[in-house]
């Protein structure tokens, strides 16, 4: 029963609220709770809140039972110290929504709320007469907090309101555009609305606003019309002209609009800069002074320049062909290229007129096989596929381009070619003069597979003569333009005044050709003598070798001293010449060793080199090259070429063969042949296909006996395979199969089934290219032969899904040429191949092949976020099978060997998390506190935070694990302070833990979940063990009804009932009732649903025994679960 001083005290506190703003708590309040006598003859529970909160009192079955409003935190603990004539025990609920007395007597309670204190006395049952009131300094403190109030109230409606913000305006004028800028507060959004010439600005809050400083510092142009103010919004209207278009954006600065001005296309260009500037007025009126003569007539004024013609729209370009011509005809002038690419003569138009590809077709037909055009970017591309490799001809007339097949047509070309210089940083870098220069356009890939940048100029044309192969880049040979092969990455291509300027970010290292700007500026100088001379390599080959040596051997015994150094050194050339490099190595070293002034001697220094080069020690050859004597020497400088093309160094090697080109030609015709045929080779593998044409056809021309066939046929194969020819050039493979020669047959062997692939020919079945490619990976050994080939046939086992071949074909890559590039990108292929088969296909595999894989092939795992996704989906899969020894076992491999820093960290979480599921928890946490880290992310440090509570108290050290907990808020916290109670045995807390995680499922009608039912079950096996009658009571009233229609009716009836619950035989019922709930399950649910990036896969449950246990053995196993 309430007091009616109760009611007026509820009234005076709800304005007293409307007052001061409060409104219902939105997190759990604190109040402090004390008990007293009082003279009256009755008991008083005064509460004290840190805020208001509603609350009631009821009386039932010798229980006082406080409800409050929301949740609310207070201690009962000495209350029925306080008051132990009125209260015998006191309880807080769980979820803090309530508080339960035990009343020692029956009594009344009557409630008194006065704003944030409440009163609550207990009364007699024989209680007559006026109820208690509440103590007059709490009435008096509440009527002061009032009138402060109202006065606050009334001096807030004094005062005049709060003036809006200013809104202030900056213009500028830019080229293309007048800019205005608002200063607005932050967050201030602005919409724009142009119709007719008004542009309506409208701010989405109230703004103060100044329209003379607005309309000053408006630009020339544009006026203020009208300004509008309301409460939440501001606007502005201004007259704008009618043709500006409006664009407007938010920057540091505050809200922009910008007022586009409309291109003019007619309007005048740009004062040449050869034009001479107009004297000043002040130099005009000096020089004229002097008065005119009488009867001059005045000189007319200059008339200003006409303005040139208009630029004509974009428009078709008509295309005519006439003889072994084609003609572009452009509606105005075109920078234009035109070079060969891997036999295809590309056409690059830096244009937006239109070519259509219907109008290519069927032109020349004796000259062009198809024609394709393709546009990308700014730029229009043509490609031709001529009958002949050669590079056509390319010229202009105005503004058609033309191209010619014939030998004479056009004008003359002018040559282009590179010069180094430096740049304003001082690093060298390579410019190439190009006239009308129109712009710089990378391409994509083309018919040779390489990017590459094109520099378009317009007429005349430039050509470059010839290719240029530096060590970072190339320059193809054109027809016309420039175009950069890029072999660095950072290579950076740019325009500058009439010229291409390339470079990078550390400088190039660049040497010119010998026949190029070099040979111009200054004379060369006249050729040695080469030091292998023909004539005399002759005569050395002449006869029987065995009688030759022995008589220069005998030379060097019965010579003198001073003529010892000379008869080794003939000795050593004979054994050179005659291919005895071992036998030649040992004179030679016998005289650099006894005559010191032999060491630089040229001739001496070059036969060591040479030796070593020929024996295959290449290292050895490139430093006896490197000799001071013979370091610049043109043949040394060919030698080294070879040893480079033999190393892969394909650019170094092509520059060198170049520059030694006159050596080659007065070199021995067997010699000849290999260096030849090694040009051709660095030549095909360059896209040189104009140098390998030629070393080819020089070839052929030279007499049968002095050049392996079978190496020149393989060299026309490859030739056609480069060129475009694939069906010339697979009959060329094809008998080359069984050559004699091994290198040869498996080169041809690779080099077809490579063409079969990327031309998708039939006529190499996919088992025929599986068979020649194991054959060769077998017969082979060394060089770049054996990597190329197991590259291809790791891509032919992958695609016919043999994983685990294509796997051992990387690791054998790996073992053998663990520093070649091409094993390199097969490692990289290999591992996105093993990243696709582990993550989205990795269901395609039974479980047993993909965990052998695994295990077998580690190496291949992707380092990062993706081999931890590849890890983690692997280990889900052991999981689920209940392997958890096995998953372990890989997350601890990738924890170890792999990972560091915060990923190490997370991967660590995922194995505590399978070593708690697996009963480890002492593993779990040494998992944990090896890879702890000051600085993680808030959620993994928070995941690992849990599971190592979890762990401790899997360990019994509960209070260790409740330490850990202290502070921490959420669902999987609650469950886990829950699950921590029970394991430890504190039965009163993990009751109450469990009943907070039912929170209110008890009202409504839906049934409860299986792990409501779990946690309804603990509680009341809790409050059992700890002799919580009052909580045990509370609980049955709340989940009596539902529980009464679930599969635990019985065993909960019986645990809440008034039955005995000592006898060990009820103790044991109360356990093997709770423990189909794990709480561990309970807990993994919680945290995977909070962290699932980090949490394992569920494990699928055990088969359940085919028997049930007798009843003493399930007894004996439960048991420890219900000791308290």
């Amino acid at each position: 029963m309430r007091h009616p001083r109760s009611l007026a005290l509820g009234v005076g506190l709800a304005a007293l609220l409307v007052a001061a703003g409060l409104g219902t708590p939105a997190l759990a309040a604190n109040a402090t709770l004390r008990g007293e006598t009082m003279p009256g003859g009755f008991g008083r529970l005064s509460l004290s809140f840190d805020e208001p909160v509603p609350m009631r009192a009821r009386v039932s079955n010798g229980v006082l039972v406080v409800a409050f409003g929301g949740s609310v935190k207070v201690d009962v603990e000495k209350i029925a110290r306080e008051l132990p004539e009125y209260i015998s025990i006191a309880r807080v609920d769980p979820d803090g929504r309530g508080m339960r007395f035990g009343l020692a007597r029956p009594y009344r309670a009557n409630v008194i709320e006065a704003g944030d204190k409440a009163f609550i006395d207990l009364l007699p049952a024989n209680w007559r007469g006026v109820l208690p009131g509440p103590p007059q300094e709490v009435v008096a403190a509440l009527a002061e907090r009032l009138r402060l109030a109202e006065a606050r109230a009334r001096e807030a409606a004094g005062r005049p309101p709060e003036k809006p913000p200013a809104l202030t305006l900056r213009s500028a004028s830019l080229p293309t555009a007048d800019r205005l800028l608002f200063e607005a507060p932050a967050g201030t959004a602005l919409k724009t609305e142009a119709v007719d010439g008004m542009l309506r600005l409208d701010f989405d809050r109230a703004l103060t606003l100044d329209p003379p400083a607005l309309r000053q510092a408006l630009p020339e142009g544009v006026t203020l019309v009208s300004q509008e103010n309301g409460d939440d919004a501001t606007s502005l209207i201004l007259s704008v002209p009618k043709d500006s278009r409006i664009r407007n954006f938010r920057d540091d600065d505050g809200l922009v609009v910008d007022l586009v001005r409309p291109e003019k296309p007619n309007q005048p260009a740009a004062v040449s800069l050869q034009q001479p500037p107009q004297a000043p007025p002040t130099a005009q009126a000096a020089n004229g002074a002097a008065p005119a003569p009488a009867g001059a007539a005045a000189a007319p004024p200059a008339a200003a320049p006409a303005p040139p013609p208009p630029e004509p729209p974009p428009g078709p370009v008509r295309i005519a062909a006439a003889d072994a011509r084609l003609d572009f005809r452009f509606p105005r002038r075109t920078g234009a290229a035109a070079f060969l690419d891997a036999g295809i003569v590309t056409l690059v138009f830096d244009t937006r007129d239109t070519i259509d590809p219907a109008e290519m077709a069927g032109l020349l037909p004796g000259l062009i096989r198809d024609a394709t055009v393709s546009r990308e970017g700014k730029i229009t591309l043509v490609r031709l596929r001529p009958v002949s490799q050669q590079l056509p001809r390319f010229f202009d007339d105005g503004t058609t381009w033309s191209l010619s097949f014939a030998d004479q047509a056009g004008s003359p070309a002018a040559a282009v070619a590179p010069r180094r210089t430096l740049d304003e940083r001082g690093q060298t870098i390579l410019a190439v003069p190009l006239p009308g220069l129109t712009g710089i356009h990378w391409l994509e890939p083309g018919p040779s597979g390489v990017a590459m940048a094109v520099a378009t100029a317009t007429g005349p044309a430039h050509l470059t003569a010839k290719p240029f192969d530096f060590v970072e880049l190339g320059l193809l040979q054109t027809a016309h333009g420039v175009v950069v092969m890029p072999r660095s990455d950072d290579l950076v291509v740019r325009a500058g005044t009439e010229e291409v300027r390339i470079d990078r970010g550390a400088g190039l290292n660049v040497t010119l050709d010998a026949g190029a700007t070099q040979a111009r500026a200054e004379p060369r100088e006249a050729p040695r003598q080469p030091l292998i001379d023909t004539e005399l390599w002759g005569k050395l080959r002449l006869g029987s070798v065995r009688e030759g040596a022995r008589t220069l051997l005998r030379d060097v015994t019965d010579t003198s001293r001073a003529r010892k150094s000379q008869a080794r050194l003939a000795l050593a050339r004979f054994y050179v010449a005659n291919g005895l490099m071992p036998e030649a190595s040992g004179p030679l070293n016998a005289l650099l060793a006894d005559d010191p002034s032999m060491r630089a001697n040229r001739e001496a220094l070059f036969l060591k080199a040479v030796i070593a080069s020929e024996m295959r020690r290449d290292r050895e050859a490139m430093a006896a090259f490197d000799a001071e004597p013979i370091r610049d020497d043109t043949e040394a400088r060919l030698w080294r070429a070879l040893v480079d093309e033999r190393s892969g160094r394909d650019a170094q090697a092509l520059v060198g063969f170049r520059q030694a080109e006159d050596i080659i030609a007065r070199y021995p015709p067997d010699l000849q042949g290999t260096f030849r045929s090694a040009m051709a080779r660095a030549a095909l593998d360059m896209k040189d296909l104009g140098v390998a044409e030629r070393e080819v056809e020089a070839l052929s021309e030279m007499p049968r006996d002095d050049v392996d066939q079978e190496v020149l046929a393989l060299l026309r194969a490859r030739l056609d395979d480069s060129g475009g020819r694939p069906d010339a050039a697979m009959n060329g493979y094809r008998p080359l199969f069984e050559a004699r020669s091994r290198p040869v047959a498996a080169e041809a062997q690779l080099r077809a089934v490579r063409l079969a692939r990327a031309e998708k020919r039939t006529d190499i079945s996919s088992d025929e290219a599986l068979a020649r490619l194991e054959t060769v990976a077998i017969t082979w050994r060394g060089g770049d032969l054996e990597i190329e080939a197991l590259a291809e046939l790791g891509s032919l086992y992958a695609d016919g899904q043999r994983w685990r071949d294509a796997f051992q074909v990387a690791r054998r890559a790996n073992e053998n040429f663990p520093d070649h590039a091409l094993t390199r990108r097969l490692h990289d292929e290999t591992a996105r191949r093993f990243a696709e088969l582990f993550g989205s296909g990795g269901g395609k595999l039974p479980r047993i092949d993909a965990l052998a894989l695994f295990y077998d092939f580690k190496e291949f795992l992707p380092i990062g976020r993706r081999g931890d996704e590849i890890t983690r989906l692997l280990a889900d899969r052991l999981v689920e099978l209940d392997l958890l020894d096995q998953a372990a076992e890989i997350l601890r491999y990738q924890m170890e060997r792999r990972m560091s820093g915060a990923a190490r960290s997370t991967v660590a979480a995922r194995l505590a998390m399978i070593e708690l599921m697996n009963g480890k928890p002492a593993d779990a946490l040494r998992a944990l506190a090896t890879t702890r880290l000051v600085e993680l992310p808030s959620d993994v440090r928070r995941a690992r935070l849990l599971l190592e509570a979890k762990a401790l108290s899997d360990l019994s050290r509960t209070d260790q694990a409740l330490e850990l907990l202290e502070g921490e808020r959420g669902p999987e916290v609650d469950r886990l302070r829950a699950d921590i109670y029970w394991t430890g045995r504190r039965w009163r807390e993990a009751g109450e833990a469990h009943e907070r995680l039912l929170g209110d499922s008890w009202r409504g009608e839906d049934q409860l979940s299986d792990s409501q039912r779990g946690d309804a079950m603990r509680t009341a096996v809790s409050y059992v063990m700890a002799g919580e009658a009052l909580q045990l009571e509370r609980l049955r009233g709340k989940f009596a009804a539902k529980m009464a229609r679930s599969s635990d009716a019985r065993t909960f009836a019986f645990i809440t009932g008034g039955a005995s619950r000592t006898s060990s035989a009820d103790i044991r019922e109360m356990a093997r009732a709770t423990a189909g709930s794990g709480s561990l399950s309970d807990f993994m649910s919680a945290y995977r649903e909070r962290y699932p990036a980090i949490a394992p896969a569920l494990r699928q449950p055990r088969p359940a025994a085919p028997a049930a246990q007798p009843s003493g053995e399930a007894s004996t196993a439960t048991e420890p679960a219900a000791r308290g």
